[in-house]
């Protein structure tokens, strides 16, 4: 028998041995010893570690990117226009204005800049102190910004930019004397809307609550009645 398997290489022995050899089934009650003694193994779930690495990467996607991107433009042109001026007034209040001179020559420039002329401007008063004016692009129309800080630190941004298709809702009005301008409301702040003529003015501020509402309306009478704007052209 040996000398079958001299001259046989290391696998062709082992494959040999694998066929030659009598194969005899283990005891049954040794199979059960065995078996009794191994531990038992949890089923896996081929699909879990998958579906929780798809889970994880979904939940980083809507807590990072998602915030960052851009809110969806509503179609109705005055929820545009809002929109816009309420963005404008939210980047004044965290960066600043884009110039800071209030000097009258100020006002001119901005009329050859914009388009916007003011032949009245509320120069401010011992409640709102005049800060800046600027010059604004909001929902692809050229403006004019004049931004104040009331008593109390807060920013209050009037801005005026041509608009003859933007309607101010009637639902919205609000009576404050003999005007009726409409109050709306946007991402945390509150906005006056009224036309003047083809000219759409704009006051936001983050005085929203009811408790907060005369001091806005008084707001409102006082650029009101002190601000007059025109389209140039």
């Amino acid at each position: 028998m040996t000398e079958r398997y001299d001259n046989l290489s290391d696998e062709e022995l082992g494959r040999r041995l694998a066929a030659d050899l009598p194969r005899r089934a283990a005891p049954a009650h040794l199979r059960r010893a065995i078996l009794g003694a191994t531990p038992a193994r949890t089923a896996r779930l081929p699909w879990l570690a998958p579906a929780v690495s798809a889970f994880a990467a979904a939940m980083l996607v809507i807590l990072f990117f998602v915030p960052a991107l851009p809110r969806l433009v509503p179609a109705d042109p005055t929820e545009r226009l809002v929109r816009a001026v309420v963005s404008e007034h939210t980047r004044t209040l965290m960066w600043g204005a884009r110039r800071g001179d209030v000097v009258p020559a100020a006002f001119t420039d901005l009329a050859r800049e914009t388009g916007m002329s003011l032949t009245r401007a509320f120069a401010g008063d011992d409640q709102l102190t005049l800060v800046a004016a600027d010059p604004v692009y909001v929902d692809r129309r050229r403006g004019i910004a004049l931004h104040y800080r009331d008593a109390e630190g807060h920013l209050v941004s009037y801005i005026a930019v041509p608009a003859p298709r933007v309607v101010v809702p009637d639902g919205a009005r609000v009576q404050i004397d003999r005007y009726r301008p409409a109050l709306l409301r946007d991402n945390g702040f509150a906005t006056w809307l009224w036309r003047q003529g083809d000219v759409a003015c704009l006051i936001v501020s983050d005085r929203v609550s009811e408790a907060e509402m005369a001091t806005f309306k008084d707001y409102f009478r006082r650029m009101r009645a002190a601000t007059e704007p025109l389209a140039a052209y």
